[in-house]
């Protein structure tokens, strides 16, 4: 059996080398389009790591609700200010209403001047409770998080970012130091990890302290500033989402056709750019594969079909000799099989070498996993099965002694 394979191997190797320059024409096209399938498909892998990576540094399932801009009513001056309608009760009618919602997050923030010796630094300050860190995904390097015995207490304690460290105290720790937040002394008990710039704002620029010391002790607010909202799901975002602003127009009593005085927001707005970067270079990138497999495929069968009719003596004579109509179906039909195959090896080795090259070169986020590179390889073989049929079904259709007499 061993033996007949190696026989068949040999002899379709002769066959394929005896087509000379049309076979490395067909192995070429077939290369390139498996080529250009697998750079896309290490393009798609490395935009949803990335994405992913994004996400899950931000936290897992986010979107926040942020108190909107609203005008101001006749008689109460003019313009357009922050709305102070965003409280601790909007919560509890949220948290009943939408069984959606994990955890809700609330947060009470503004702008300070921070004070460490004579350096000073303008910065913000977030009043959180203890989930906070948990949720955002932040990291306490040195020292300890806000509990809830801090917020109990309303003690002023704080736990500073890695930004304002490095500008207060030249990047030696603030733990243990005494901070003046706009006049206000805080001890910092604790110092987050660096985390870096995301959706656009330096996470490390901040300064936390406990929600219920910012509401009585710094900033003398009874409402909030933003609500982080955690759901179980990525897919359930966008539909709490709408729950969640209908929740709240019902709560603020805001009349039909009237403006939001809220934003229901994505926390991470580089995702939404991301995610439609990824889709349009996902799309451009199938429409090459396909254009590049779709001539790799006319390759193949354009070869097949010219093996046929060169061999048509080679096809009378197996025939007249006994071999049966299966037999030369088959053989064209691994010889179609073979050369894609041999494209699709090809095409591997291009397209790593060109992902390799194109992932420094361009700064493309570009990865490859088993799935890449399978799909190409199994594209590949489906090439040759689909265009080997045609002409192996024509070759297994002629006579015997019209094969020979037109041999």
């Amino acid at each position: 059996m061993i033996r007949k394979l190696k026989l068949q191997l040999r002899i379709m190797i002769l066959a394929l080398r005896k087509s000379g320059f049309r076979s490395l024409l067909a192995v070429s096209a077939v290369g390139l389009g498996i080529a250009s399938m697998m750079i896309m498909l290490a393009l798609r892998t490395g935009a949803a790591r990335e994405l992913q990576a994004v996400t899950d540094k931000m936290g897992k399932n986010l979107f926040i609700v942020k108190a909107g801009q609203v005008q101001a009513q006749p008689g109460r001056g003019s313009g357009w200010f922050t709305s102070t309608r965003l409280d601790r009760e909007d919560i509890v009618v949220l948290r009943e209403q939408i069984t959606a919602i994990h955890t809700i997050v609330p947060i009470l923030e503004g702008s300070g001047q921070a004070k460490f010796d004579r350096k000073s630094l303008v910065t913000t300050i977030r009043g959180v409770p203890p989930e906070f860190l948990e949720v955002r995904n932040f990291q306490v390097e040195e020292g300890r998080p806000l509990d809830e015995k801090d917020g109990l207490a309303k003690s002023r304690v704080a736990v500073v970012g890695s930004f304002v460290a490095k500008r207060l105290n030249d990047g030696f720790s603030l733990v243990g130091e005494k901070l003046w937040v706009a006049g206000v002394p805080f001890e910092v008990v604790g110092q987050l990890r660096e985390k870096g710039i995301t959706s656009e704002q330096n996470e490390d620029d901040q300064i936390l302290i406990p929600l219920e010391t910012a509401e009585r002790r710094f900033f003398n607010a009874s409402y909030l500033s933003v609500l982080l909202v955690q759901v179980a799901s990525q897919d359930q975002i966008a539909p709490v989402q709408r729950e969640v602003r209908e929740a709240l127009r019902e709560r603020h009593r805001l009349e039909e056709g009237s403006k939001d005085d809220f934003e229901v927001l994505s926390l991470v707005r580089a995702r939404v750019i991301g995610k439609v970067n990824a889709m349009l270079l996902s799309g451009f990138s199938q429409i090459f594969a396909a254009i590049t497999v779709a001539l790799g495929s006319a390759g193949v069968l354009a070869v097949s079909f010219l093996n046929v009719k060169d061999r048509t003596s080679e096809i009378g004579l197996r025939m007249a000799i006994g071999a049966r109509r299966r037999d030369i179906t088959r053989m064209f039909l691994m010889e179609a099989c073979l050369l894609s195959v041999l494209g699709g090896l090809a095409g591997l080795l291009i397209g790593l070498a060109g992902i390799l090259i194109l992932k420094p070169a361009t700064g493309w986020q570009m990865s490859i996993d088993l799935r890449g590179v399978m799909i190409p390889f199994l594209v590949s073989v489906l090439i040759g099965l689909a265009s080997g049929v045609g002409p192996a079904m024509k070759a297994s259709r002629l006579m015997p002694v019209t094969a020979l007499r037109d041999a």
